[in-house]
């Protein structure tokens, strides 16, 4: 009963944050947009998210060796609602860029924090069905989040101040649980050579899945604004994006169990660039109708990195699979760093609508790959591929919690 509380309690601190992290990335991009800034730099502000996630894989693990899990939770969480009361109460562009970074930083340590405790508290014939909900409760949290711009006024820090609040309210349950402090896991990575032999799907489906969600992420909001949509609507476009990826995920990954992977990958990413081109028809005909082209979107892009992760897997040994997921990461990271700076780029140079069009782009590449390598390579048989686990970019920590890998690393 108490290991259950605790479990609970980390899922509630880590939604509270989560609804607040969600919060804040899309009111910046539409209080960005208010205050005049470019294209271009509010998609160099939210790559800065990115670079900070990126390097906070590398920085957070060797500072929780020394000063512990429970006191580097604490810093981290104060340290990230500081950062969301920066930004409202000092508007400025290079100020951003640089919380931002800061924010990346401390969202990722959070995440390595909170899979380490949950990892520790859950006994072994749970694992499968706790992963599964905490990877539910990522979502959630940040479809939640996005409801939340209807609250206050944008102009004003009353926004930025209730961002503020669900981190620190996150905080609370955690800090209030009795846990045991976790071991920390080493992080190891394969080298991209190494891993592009393994499975060049895989390294193609990761990265160019961050460079789509990556865009989406940091310009989704700032595009609905630009063609006029109300706040209502953008809170309501950004949830059900997040919305269909939740509902979806499960299918996808039913499917993919069942068929060779390598299709599934294949017809997900043609229908997420479909899925893109299908908003961009209708958002010429009626703005509002980009709520529908945004869920059928979320529905299929959400799934790529989980299908892409899934088929690496299937191509190496168990013992490998997490350094080959903390790779694999590593790429989606590069990617989602890369998106939102080349989309805002084709924003303000061509058209606020070429977001849509480079997310097509985004999406087509790994479908054409996928059939490439249809050709070249002969499919895993469906009785030799591993579960399909519905992974989203944490933190590598997060499938220690999977049953699999707990029983290798007894094995």
């Amino acid at each position: 009963m108490r290991s259950i509380f605790a479990i609970t309690t980390l899922l509630f601190g880590i939604g509270l944050m989560l609804a607040g992290n969600g919060l804040i990335g899309t009111l910046l991009g539409v209080r960005g947009q208010m205050e005049g800034f470019s294209s271009t730099t509010l998609g160099l502000i939210m790559a800065g998210y990115f670079a900070g996630f990126v390097a906070g894989t590398f920085i957070v693990p060797n500072i929780i060796r020394r000063i512990g899990h429970i006191r580097m939770f604490a810093a981290l969480a104060s340290i990230c609602s500081i950062t969301v009361l920066l930004h409202g109460l000092f508007v400025h562009p290079w100020l951003w860029l640089i919380v931002r970074v800061v924010a990346g930083v401390c969202v990722v340590g959070i995440y390595i924090v909170i899979e380490s405790w949950l990892n520790e508290q859950t006994d072994n014939e749970q694992r499968g069905r706790i992963f599964s909900v905490y990877m539910t409760t990522t979502l959630l949290g940040l479809g939640a989040g996005q409801l939340l711009l209807l609250a206050g006024d944008i102009d004003t820090l009353h926004l930025f101040a209730l961002g503020s609040v669900l981190m620190s309210m996150g905080l609370v349950p955690v800090a209030l649980t009795k846990v045991t402090e976790p071991p920390l896991v080493e992080s190891h990575r394969l080298g991209l050579a190494k891993l592009y032999a393994t499975s060049p799907l895989g390294v193609v489906g990761a990265f160019f899945s961050g460079v789509s969600t990556g865009a989406f992420w940091g310009l989704g909001a700032v595009f609905a604004a630009t063609i006029g949509l109300p706040t209502g609507a953008i809170a309501a476009f950004m949830a059900l994006t997040i919305l269909g990826g939740t509902l979806m995920m499960w299918p996808v990954g039913w499917l993919s169990d069942r068929f060779d992977r390598r299709t599934v990958l294949g017809w997900v990413c043609l229908f997420s660039g479909l899925a893109a081109l299908l908003a961009l028809w209708l958002v010429q005909i009626e703005p509002i109708w980009l709520l529908a082209g945004g869920f059928a979107y979320g529905s299929t892009a959400f799934s790529i990195y989980a299908l892409s992760a899934a088929h690496t897997n299937d191509h190496v040994d168990p013992e490998h699979m997490l350094e080959t997921t903390s790779a694999l990461q590593l790429m989606y990271g590069c990617g989602a760093i890369a998106g939102p700076l080349i989309a805002g780029i084709l924003m303000q140079q061509i058209h606020p609508f070429a977001l849509l069009g480079f997310i097509t782009v985004t999406a087509f590449i790994p479908a054409g790959f996928a059939r490439y390598r249809m050709i070249v390579s002969p499919p895993v048989p469906a009785a030799d591929q591993g579960d399909w686990v519905p992974q989203f970019a944490t933190s590598p920590v997060a499938l220690e919690m999977y049953p699999e890998e707990e029983g290798d690393e007894d094995g």
